[in-house]
């Protein structure tokens, strides 16, 4: 008797169930619908080597691995997954964070996680825009100061109307901007004139970047009030003889002429005083940054 024909009109008998072309014979029902790594591979765009090294950092766990053979099947919506897992990476996110991220269902967390990490980014390239300054700092300094000139000038005494600033080094720019503007506002409030460019006067004793302590200071022609309020004071500069140059370019490149005055009072056996200046003749009011003249003048000792 045909087996068929005790089927009801209009079914087909089922085919006996076995292993794909390929694959092993331990084949299982576990693993029908899935892909071979290899399939997986091509579906997700990570390559046989990197899966298996995510599957040994528990980063993206094959959906069944045969006993026998060991061979490594996925699920095909597990190409999510892995799509989100070679984003993350190429952003640099840590592991640890990505293995978090991917086993977070809570769309929150994520985004938490990853605004974690634009931080650590921001600060990272904070850190190496800095780098690349000092670099070219470097650069310059290896070759000779061409076009560079120190002079010894005798500076005149001056009435300033100043404020002091305290902070760190990166802080200074801004804090420098607050206080000029701060500055010209109380000398135009008080009818005052300017007699020479805005100037900074560094104090006390070495180079701290974490505590720099800057009086930021206008040159005016006669006295006016101060506003202790807003600690705006006003003084008598003393005259003083200082070794000077020019820095043109922008103010984070301005160590070198420093080092250029420390290398020519040395050769001319010198002694350095306290309380260098900087004088901005041209800023960034008037010009773009490879455009700023700044004289830089250290006191003698």
């Amino acid at each position: 008797m045909d087996p068929a024909s005790d089927l009801p009109q209009g079914e087909v008998q089922p085919r006996s169930v076995g292993p794909p072309t390929g694959l092993p014979r331990t084949y299982s029902w576990q693993m029908r619908g899935m892909l071979p790594i290899g399939d997986f591979s091509r579906v997700s765009r990570l390559s046989v080597r990197t899966l298996r090294r995510y599957h040994d950092q528990g980063l993206l766990v094959p959906a069944v691995v045969d006993a026998t053979t060991n061979r490594r099947y996925y699920s095909a919506t597990q190409a999510a997954d892995a799509h989100a897992i070679r984003t993350l990476r190429a952003l640099d996110v840590p592991l640890e964070q990505v293995r978090a991220i991917v086993g977070d269902g809570d769309p929150a967390a994520v985004r938490a996680r990853l605004v974690e990490h634009r931080g650590r980014l921001t600060d990272e390239l904070a850190r190496r825009q800095e780098v690349l300054i000092e670099l070219d700092a470097l650069l310059d300094d290896l070759g000779p100061l061409t076009g560079r000139t120190l002079s010894i000038e005798d500076k005149p005494e001056m009435i300033l109307i100043s404020t002091r600033v305290r902070c760190a080094l990166p802080e200074l720019p801004a804090a420098s901007g607050a206080a000029f503007t701060l500055l010209r506002q109380h000398v135009s409030r008080n009818g005052g004139a300017l007699a020479a460019p805005a100037m900074t006067i560094y104090h006390g004793e070495g180079f701290d970047p974490d505590h720099v302590d800057a009086e930021l200071a206008l040159p005016v022609r006669a006295w006016l009030p101060v506003d202790r309020s807003r600690a705006v004071t006003a003084r008598l500069l003393p005259p003083v003889r200082a070794v000077t140059t020019l820095h043109q370019g922008r103010y984070d490149r301005i160590g070198t002429a420093y080092r250029a005055i420390g290398q020519w009072v040395e050769d001319h056996h010198l002694r350095l005083g306290d309380d260098p200046r900087e004088a901005y003749l041209v800023g960034p009011d008037r010009a773009d940054p490879d455009g700023w003249r700044t004289e830089v003048a250290w006191p003698l000792g």
